[in-house]
C-alpha cells in the first residue's frame, strides 16, 4: 500500500497533507491578501480625504480581515476530512460531530461580528477625520456614544445568531423568556435604567460636552467621557470622579466652559479708625494698580462696600478671560495683593483683622 494512502482516524495521509498545505498557505498568504484588499479599499477612500493615513486604516481593517480569511479556509478545509469514529460520542442526544460543527459556526460568527465592529470603529474614525477641523471632542460625543451603544447591539445579535445557528435554540422562545427576565431585571435595576435614560438626555439637551469644565456636587473638573451609565470627570486634584448620569441631570450643574469671563473678588479690610482721606487714597491707589494691569483684565470696579465696628470693607471686583491659565490667574492675584500691601505701607493705612481673597464661583 502506498504510504500516502494509509488511513488513520478514517482519513488518508494524503488528505491530511492536502488539508495541512491549504491551511499553511492560508496562514502564509492571509496578510498579503488582506493587505491587497485593504489597499484597494484605501485607494477608493483616500482621494476623498487625504488626511487618512494607510497605517491607521490597516490597523482597523487588516487584522479582522486576516482572521476571518484564515478561519474560513481552515474550517472549510478541515470539513473535507471525515469525522473520526474514534471521537464519536453522544451527550444528551447531542453528538460530538454536532458539537464540533456548532463550535466552528460560532467561531465564524464571532469573526464576522469582530469585523463589523472594527469597520464601525473605522467609520467613526473617518467621520472624525473628515469633520475634525476646528471641532472639539464634545461635538463628537454623540457619535462615540452611539458607537458604544451599537457595539452592544451587534454583540447581542451575534450571541443570538450563535444560539440559533450553532446550538439550534429557538430564538423566539428564548426572546420570550428573556423579555420576562428582562422585565424582572428592569424593576430591580431601576437606577441603571434611569442612568441610561439620563445619558440620552445629556446628549440631546447638551448641558455639557466632553472637554467642558463643570462644577457638580461641589466638585470641579473637566469632563473626560460620557458613558451609558456614568460621566467621568478629571478633577482639579487630577483624580477621576465617576458621577452617575442621573445625578448629572438632576443636580445643579455649573458649566464653567460656557462662561466668557471669570469674576474675581478681593475684599480689603481697613481699620475703622482710618480717616476718609486714607480711604480715598486706598481706593484711588487700587484703581491705579488695576489700570496698570488692564491688558490682563477685561473690566474692574473698586468701591467702599461698608463701614462697621470691625473694619471698613473695600470691595475689588475684576474680570479675566476664561481662557487664562490657572497659574497666570494666581500670579495676577498675587501681584495685585502685594501692590495693595505696598500702597497701604506707603500711606501708613492700617489694616483691620485680615484681608480675604476669594474666587467667586
Amino acid at each position: 500500500m502506498n504510504f500516502l494512502d494509509q488511513v488513520y482516524f478514517d482519513n488518508s495521509i494524503r488528505n491530511y497533507i492536502a488539508v495541512a498545505i491549504v491551511i499553511l498557505l492560508a496562514f502564509l498568504l492571509k496578510r498579503l491578501i488582506s493587505k491587497y484588499a485593504t489597499s484597494l479599499l484605501f485607494k477608493l477612500i483616500k482621494p476623498q480625504k487625504g488626511k487618512l493615513d494607510k497605517p491607521k486604516f490597516d490597523s482597523f481593517i487588516a487584522g479582522p480581515v486576516e482572521r476571518i480569511l484564515f478561519v474560513l479556509v481552515a474550517i472549510f478545509s478541515l470539513d473535507r476530512l471525515n469525522f473520526p469514529h474514534q471521537l464519536f460520542f453522544t451527550i444528551h442526544k447531542v453528538t460530538s460531530r454536532d458539537i464540533v460543527d456548532g463550535l466552528s459556526s460560532a467561531i465564524i460568527i464571532i469573526c464576522f461580528v469582530a469585523l463589523i465592529i472594527r469597520f464601525m470603529d473605522f467609520i467613526v474614525h473617518l467621520i472624525s477625520v473628515r469633520e475634525g477641523d476646528g471641532k472639539t471632542a464634545g461635538e463628537f460625543q454623540l457619535i462615540y456614544f452611539f458607537k458604544d451603544f451599537i457595539r452592544v447591539v451587534i454583540i447581542i445579535i451575534g450571541i443570538a445568531f450563535i444560539l440559533k445557528i450553532s446550538f439550534g435554540l429557538n430564538i423566539s422562545n428564548l426572546l420570550t423568556g428573556l423579555s420576562i427576565i428582562g422585565a424582572a431585571l428592569a424593576l430591580s435595576a431601576r437606577e441603571s435604567l434611569e442612568n441610561l435614560i439620563a445619558s440620552f438626555i445629556i446628549f440631546f439637551d447638551k448641558p455639557f460636552e466632553t472637554g467642558d469644565l463643570v462644577k457638580v456636587n461641589n466638585y470641579l473638573g473637566t469632563v473626560e467621557r460620557i458613558g451609558l451609565r456614568s460621566t467621568r470627570i478629571r478633577t482639579i486634584e487630577k483624580s477621576v470622579l465617576t458621577v452617575p448620569n442621573k445625578q448629572m441631570v438632576d443636580s445643579i450643574l455649573d458649566n464653567w466652559s460656557m462662561r466668557n469671563l471669570v469674576r474675581n473678588e478681593i475684599k480689603v479690610l481697613v481699620s475703622p479708625q482710618s480717616t476718609s482721606d486714607d480711604l480715598e487714597k486706598s481706593i484711588s491707589g487700587i484703581k491705579e494698580i488695576l489700570k496698570a494691569k488692564i491688558e490682563s483684565l477685561n473690566d474692574y470696579s473698586v468701591y467702599l462696600q461698608e463701614i462697621n465696628n470691625d473694619s471698613a470693607v473695600i470691595s475689588i471686583i475684576y474680570f479675566t478671560e476664561m481662557s487664562m491659565p490657572l497659574d497666570e490667574l494666581n500670579k495676577l492675584k498675587q501681584e495685585i495683593n502685594i501692590e495693595i500691601k505696598k500702597l497701604h505701607e506707603k500711606h501708613d493705612i492700617k489694616s483691620s483683622v485680615s484681608t480675604s481673597v476669594k474666587l467667586v464661583n
